[in-house]
């Protein structure tokens, strides 16, 4: 990892030198808000979970790794008779462990799986009720239960060099064909704001759960492990605060696999992992439309650095679901070796309301993908149009694209909702098959940014 992120570093040096000696002029302008914050800022604020120095082996107190005994019985009363001595460690030694059904943590509570400790989930939909209350793509539900789950809960760990295998192929992970009804029938209740109490999916509806959701909790901390084989999102903190992801391994590649989405989240870390996944490595959301905006919590003040997409469908993602707003982001040092569609794209609707705002990018190096840059306000819209989004004061430099297959920037504002203040600078695209685009932007600038080996002149629309 380490020796990716120093080549990294050279490779975008090199070139970023290259295009300054090419002589592109430009007065670049200032994308920090008055609302921003800054990155030594929000790294300071994070807080790790704060757990007791004693140790549980989970092997010694009745645990097979035979991969037959149901392991989830005893896991849920370690997890409640720890946490209420005050919390401390449960060790997972080498061996394979069924769960047939959820992991619901504690407070106060550190999961480590030693190296060769392998945790497998069942796949009957039964073993995940009764229904918990989630967020199920920007709305409040009560649906199955995340794999991994807790609810108003601090001071949690996931760590060790242990392997977590969600097993959903053929299994919830076959479900995305047959969700439409429910999907659609959870739309409507968000949009017209029914009781969460009453939205009540689960059996028979067929609505994937996430592999972990770290509801409304404080102090966690994710590290080290491997995950795979998941059949919705990844890891889904939701209405959380101070979050450290780290040198985590995602591989899973079915339908609508975002590796990380922080939802309505802040203070977070997320460094050195790495991403195989069926959808974005990373998705930045706030919920969706009328139902976002009852909530109204932003993700905000958040840090992602030295990680590496090996082979996704999107790099990182800021929405769709972002109406409760997304501000104050920083990544730096991102390598995406194959995206099969965007890279780094920023992505609304005239349905979601809110803003992205105060967004900051600073090294990424792009090998292959269809497009590096993509901007666009107008989104799938549903509901009428009648509430575009914001996305304004947003800095992309030091970017280098090998090949994008379609287009190297395509951005796209409304007339009526134009983007503004956007900041491109030292930009390489090597080589692009469509020409780059750039539509409804106010108050920006572009400079040192070379197509194809040819440096691109633009003129601003309101300059």
């Amino acid at each position: 990892m380490k020796n990716y992120i120093k080549t990294l570093r050279l490779f975008i040096s090199i070139n970023i030198l290259f295009l300054l000696i090419l002589g592109c002029k430009g007065n670049t302008q200032d994308a920090i808000d008055s609302g921003s914050i800054s990155k030594t800022e929000i790294i300071k604020s994070i807080q790790l979970p704060r757990i007791a120095k004693s140790v549980s082996n989970f092997k010694e107190l009745g645990a097979k790794g035979d991969g037959e005994m149901n392991c989830k019985p005893l896991m849920d009363s370690l997890m409640k008779e720890i946490s209420s001595q005050g919390g401390g460690k449960i060790v997972v030694p080498e061996g394979v462990y069924l769960f047939e059904g959820p992991i619901h943590f504690e407070s106060n509570i550190n999961l480590h799986l030693q190296e060769g400790a392998k945790i497998v989930f069942s796949q009957n939909p039964k073993d995940y009720l009764p229904m918990k209350l989630v967020r199920w793509e920007g709305v409040e539900i009560y649906n199955y239960s995340p794999y991994i789950y807790a609810n108003g809960k601090n001071n949690i760990a996931i760590t060790g060099k242990g392997q977590f295998d969600g097993n959903a192929k053929g299994g919830m992970g076959a479900w995305k064909p047959l969700q439409k009804t429910a999907q659609e029938s959870l739309r409507k209740m968000g949009k017209e704001l029914k009781p969460v109490d009453q939205r009540l999916f689960g059996e028979g509806h067929f609505l994937r759960p996430s592999f972990i959701q770290f509801f409304n909790c404080e102090r966690i901390l994710i590290s080290d492990i491997t995950i795979e084989n998941v059949p919705f999102w990844i890891i889904q903190p939701t209405y959380c605060k101070s979050i450290t992801i780290k040198d985590v391994k995602i591989k899973s590649h079915m339908p609508n696999n975002d590796g990380i989405d922080i939802d309505s989240s802040e203070d977070v870390l997320i460094e050195d992992c790495i991403f195989n996944t069926g959808d974005d490595a990373i998705a930045i959301k706030s919920g969706r439309d009328n139902d976002a905006w009852r909530v109204n919590r932003p993700s905000k003040n958040i840090v992602i650095r030295n990680c590496i997409a090996e082979n996704v469908l999107h790099g990182i993602a800021f929405g769709s679901e972002m109406s409760g707003g997304i501000e104050n982001v920083y990544v730096e040092n991102f390598i995406m070796k194959t995206v099969e569609q965007n890279a780094i794209q920023f992505k609304s609707n005239q349905d979601r309301g809110g803003f992205i705002r105060n967004i900051y990018f600073d090294g990424v190096y792009i090998d292959q993908t269809k497009t590096a840059i993509f901007f666009t306000n107008n989104y799938h819209s549903y509901a009428g149009g009648n509430s575009p989004s914001e996305f304004h004061h947003i800095q992309l430099k030091n970017i280098i694209c090998s090949s994008a297959k379609d287009k190297g920037i395509n951005i796209k504002g409304l007339i009526n909702k134009p983007i503004h203040h956007i900041v491109l600078e030292n930009i390489m695209v090597i080589k692009e098959n469509s020409k780059s685009e750039f539509s409804n932007t106010e108050n920006s600038s572009f400079n040192n940014i070379s197509i194809k080996g040819k440096e691109l002149l633009f003129q601003d629309e309101n300059e």
